[in-house]
């Protein structure tokens, strides 16, 4: 049954589009309706048959005139039903189950309406049909309230609330939202399909709840550890031939487990989604040893992230993905300053002369005028601007900004022609200072972007954060380090002489995790396997070199240790030397691959 074909629980009176009426069935006129005439009236006219006994109400064998117009106000109610086939179809579309129901209850319905009407009787069709809407709403609730389809949407629902915000309270994104419901959907329906249970709702909400808060390792310990005892009895060595079926009815039982938790796992290039494809998976295996293996390889792989937790962080990283492709698309160049559009009111002294005493106090001087915020906030803002119009968050860039900003401050600083010589003085524009940064900044920018945009084939370290090489596991930064970082001046340290200090060793350390994002990144781009190894080797030679290049000396002085820390040119050493020696490796082992 594809749809509500109607009931026709009362028959018809029309014959050729003419309507039956009492008198053409009392053929003797004697005001009643016999069993030979009304059987001699329904053979002749091929009326669908209609047992005598559901018109004859009061049990007599004859149909009087009262009980025939009773009869032709149930056709006409039973017509009024009908006509809401296109609506009944589509409230219970593909519920066959609860659609036999349905016209059941409006076949005993319309008996019931019948039997306990007290009105007049030529008009009860037309009362019964006024009232039929909210009588079906109502039928309709009841039956579709324990229909499993309805019972599902309704879990769903109450599941999808309690998802649509995070911990903290906050609304999840509709990205992230139509993910988890698609993915919560998937799975309540191969639940649905598969339950033999007494209470659907309760089960279903229950399951749908473990579903999303336990990784997929969660899931399948009972059965890990039930294969792994099975697999104990087997001993340590498999015997193809004797132990081969055993180990294969254990993987089944764990393969089967897998299905029943709703967790997708892939054995041998088979993706295990059916009880078929379990069988065509292991039938694959001629060698219980390659068995067990690839068992071991599922098993040590299984997610141990939540489903919430995985779907949100490959949501992450597909929004991270399209910001990318759209921030590759902007050339550097796009992001020049406008130097009229900046309010030099706004900059203190910046109409004033800078007066120093000798090259070494025109950074002392003049690192605050550039560093000052009414300069930084105002390009900054530019660049914000720029990229909302393209619809790229300033995030994207952010990094860069800070490291191209310092970057172009000590450049400045350094450049011929910003001080005038006079004598044992220095004398230094504010405007002039502030114009040549504005320019310096324009080309590190727009270099760095584009570096930042080139072949992820590449290694580059234009968004790296630098400002973690001065922060400590709590979050803490070092001001003086940081502040030499950014000016490229040195820092002592001075400790016991029976202590040693690792301050440098641990500045290049805590840039490790960005660093191993990056090398794997590269890996990816070029087709090649990263290797946590080589990883591991060149980053500690890296290290290395810096710590003896001069980024950081000792000085033994009385009483302890005098340590002088240039953690500029720590870091830039650190970094080229590993850039050197990784993207070497990679092209080598690139080469050797298209070979």
């Amino acid at each position: 049954m594809s749809g509500f074909s109607g009931i026709n629980q009362f028959g018809s009176l029309y014959v050729n589009g003419q309507k039956l009426t009492f008198e053409d069935f009392d053929k003797d006129k004697n005001g009643e309706i016999s069993q030979e005439e009304y059987n001699s009236v329904l053979k002749e006219t091929n009326l669908d048959s209609v047992e005598l006994a559901t018109v004859d109400s009061d049990g007599n064998k004859t149909i009087s005139e009262q009980e025939f117009a009773v009869w032709e106000q149930k056709i006409q109610m039973q017509d009024a039903v009908n006509e809401m086939s296109m609506t009944i179809s589509k409230d219970f579309a593909g519920k066959t189950e609860a659609l036999a129901e349905l016209s059941a209850a409006l076949k005993d319905y319309i008996d019931e309406y019948a039997t306990n009407y007290t009105g007049d009787v030529a008009v009860m069709a037309e009362i019964f049909k006024a009232t039929l809407p909210e009588k079906y709403e109502e039928f309709k609730q009841t039956i579709l309230a324990n229909d499993p389809s309805t019972i599902e949407s309704s879990v769903i629902d109450e599941i999808y609330d309690e998802i649509s915000k995070d911990e903290n309270g906050n609304p999840l994104t509709g990205d992230l939202l139509a993910r988890l419901g698609k993915e919560i959907e998937a799975e309540a329906d191969r639940f649905v399909k598969n339950y033999q249970g007494n209470n659907l709702r309760e089960d279903l909400k229950m399951h749908l709840q473990e579903y999303m808060k336990q990784s997929d390792a969660e899931k399948l310990s009972s059965a890990v550890e039930e294969y792994n005892t099975s697999l104990a009895t087997l001993g340590s060595y498999l015997d193809n031939k004797n132990d081969l079926k055993a180990l294969k009815e254990f993987a089944e039982i764990f393969l089967n487990a897998a299905l029943e938790k709703g967790v997708t796992i892939k054995l041998e290039g088979t993706t295990i989604k059916t009880q078929a494809a379990i069988t065509t998976a292991l039938n694959k295996f001629s060698d219980s040893n390659e068995l067990k293996a690839a068992l071991d390889e599922v098993i040590a792989n299984l997610d141990t992230e939540t489903f919430i937790n995985k779907i949100a962080a490959e949501e992450q990283e597909n929004a991270e993905n399209s910001a990318y492709q759209e921030f590759i698309g902007v050339q550097g160049e796009e992001y020049a300053i406008d130097p009229a559009l900046i309010d030099y009111s706004k900059i203190d002294n910046y109409n004033a002369i800078t007066i120093t005493l000798g090259n070494k106090s025109i950074d002392e001087k003049c690192r605050p005028i550039l560093n000052n915020d009414a300069l930084k906030s105002q390009m900054k803002s530019q660049i914000e601007t720029m990229l909302q119009e393209k619809g790229i968050s300033f995030d994207k860039v952010a990094t860069v900004f800070e490291n191209v900003y310092n970057q172009t401050i000590n450049e400045t600083l350094q450049q011929d022609g910003i001080s005038i010589k006079l004598g044992f003085s220095s004398i230094v524009k504010n405007d002039v200072l502030i114009s040549a940064f504005i320019t310096n900044f324009n080309t590190n920018i727009a270099e760095a972007i584009n570096n930042m945009n080139a072949s992820e084939s590449d290694l580059n370290f234009q968004d790296i954060d630098y400002s973690l090489a001065v922060t400590d596991e709590n979050g803490k930064v070092d001001e003086k380090l940081a502040e030499a970082l950014n000016s490229g001046t040195p820092v002592t340290i001075l400790t016991r002489r029976d202590e040693e200090d690792n301050t440098a060793e641990k500045m290049i350390d805590r840039l490790q995790s960005s660093i191993l994002t990056k090398a794997k990144t590269m890996c990816e781009a070029n087709g090649i396997d990263f290797d946590a190894s080589v990883f591991s080797t060149m980053f500690n030679n890296a290290k290395l070199a810096a710590l003896n290049s001069g980024g950081a000396t000792d000085k033994k002085v009385l009483g302890g240790l005098l340590t002088i820390i240039n953690p500029q040119m720590l870091i830039e050493e650190f970094i080229k030397n590993f850039q050197e020696s990784y993207t070497a490796w990679v092209e080598s082992e690139a080469s050797e691959a298209e070979e």
